[in-house]
């Protein structure tokens, strides 16, 4: 506060100094009070300039550091494209991949006792193709020559629709895939030809890959055959050579199997109870009909459960042993998971000896139960059975 100090002060009353000097200290502290709340004012938006600024960078850093982590990721599944086809046929024993836009045919001659199944990628869309390229896989049931004069045999009978300027190879060793084979070549016979020959499981398997072209899409197509013939697995026997197998495929109940064609179907193998199902087919020897396999189906209304049919069948079955027996059952039930379902194996219930199988599966319509009823006779049939139990697939 300034000092008061002239001669109009000096002759002032005392009151009239007292007035001027609270007036000036009033002026003083207001003056004070201002600059303090000023300053507060500067003070607080240091602090906050400082705090922002600190934010920002701060930010920044994470964007910078975490921003992979941090930011949403928005993924669309990309539409998968098949380009590949798998082929599989337990009746040939074989099983391959081949591009989707090749042309499979098969055929099963019985009585030649062969089987063929066949790629082909034809440039001009025409069987007689002038360019493109086939992989072949014949399949012989013969226990007559050894493998390498069955190669001989072989290669002689191309040789005469070849012309004069064709070249072979002699027959060599060599590996296809994962499986020993005798190989050879020919060229220049209307195209290209690379034969594998493999014995598997008391057969013959031959399989040839046969290209042709200009000689930049030939050197493509000889790749493509090789590619389809590393993805060629040779399945397990599961019937006797001799034993041409039919298939059975049942669309409404979605079930397929295969068995020996020498079995007939007009079969006296017994039903569990009077309950009405569906016979898909009864299989059995020409000699032995009361002996065989039954495969039956019954659709699941909405107020049945599979567990509730299945013991309906158990306790019928338990009433009928008694009344023909005159004695109580005393069978077993084992619940188990049946090629890939599950089901309820049903055995010692039945006073005709049979023995039931009861699948719970999925048919083309809904939930249904699938009977495979089986009543064993020689040792032989027994085995063939099971070879038809093992070939069932279900929801096909």
């Amino acid at each position: 506060m300034e000092k008061i100090n002239n001669p109009e002060f000096e002759n002032l009353s005392i009151r009239q100094k007292e007035e001027i000097i609270l007036h000036k200290k009033r002026n003083f502290i207001k003056k004070v009070a201002v600059a303090l709340v000023a300053l507060s004012i500067l003070i607080a938006l240091t602090v906050f300039g400082i705090k922002l600024r600190k934010e920002l960078i701060q930010d920044r850093v994470r964007f910078v550091s975490n921003s992979p982590a941090e930011a949403p990721v928005i993924i669309t599944p990309e539409e998968t494209t098949e380009t590949e086809k798998e082929y599989s046929n337990t009746t040939l024993q074989i099983s391959f991949r081949y591009p989707v836009g090749l042309k499979l045919t098969e055929s099963f001659d019985t009585e030649k006792g062969e089987g063929k199944v066949e790629v082909l990628y034809s440039k001009d869309n025409n069987p007689e193709f002038l360019e493109g390229y086939k992989v072949t896989i014949t399949v012989f049931s013969t226990k007559v020559r050894d493998l390498n004069q069955f190669a001989s045999t072989r290669l002689e009978a191309m040789k005469l629709n070849c012309p004069e300027t064709a070249t072979h190879s002699p027959i060599k060793e060599e590996k296809m895939g994962e499986y020993g084979s005798l190989n050879f070549q020919i060229d220049y016979c209307e195209g290209y030809f690379r034969n594998y020959y493999i014995s598997f499981g008391e057969k013959f398997f031959e399989i040839s890959r046969f290209y042709k072209g200009d000689i930049g899409f030939r050197q493509q197509y000889e790749i493509a055959t090789e590619e389809i013939i590393k993805t060629i697995t040779l399945l397990p026997q599961r019937f006797d050579v001799s034993e041409f197998l039919k298939s059975v495929s049942d669309t409404e109940s979605r079930i397929t199997f295969e068995y020996p064609s020498h079995l007939v179907n007009n079969c006296a193998v017994p039903m569990p109870t009077d309950t009405q199902y569906r016979v898909i087919l009864s299989m059995c020897e020409e000699t032995a009909k009361e002996a065989g396999i039954i495969i039956a189906v019954i659709p699941l209304r909405k107020e049945v459960t599979f567990e509730s049919i299945t013991q309906t069948e158990i306790d019928k079955m338990s009433d009928d042993f008694f009344a023909a027996k005159g004695y109580p059952v005393q069978g077993n039930i084992e619940r188990f998971e049946f090629n890939g379902e599950t089901a309820v194996k049903v055995t010692g219930y039945s006073w005709k000896d049979a023995y039931y199988i009861f699948v719970n599966s999925e048919g083309a319509r809904g939930t249904d139960l699938v009977l495979i009823g089986v009543k064993e006779g020689s040792a032989d049939f027994k085995t063939t059975i099971e070879n038809i139990l093992n070939s069932i697939k279900f929801r096909q």
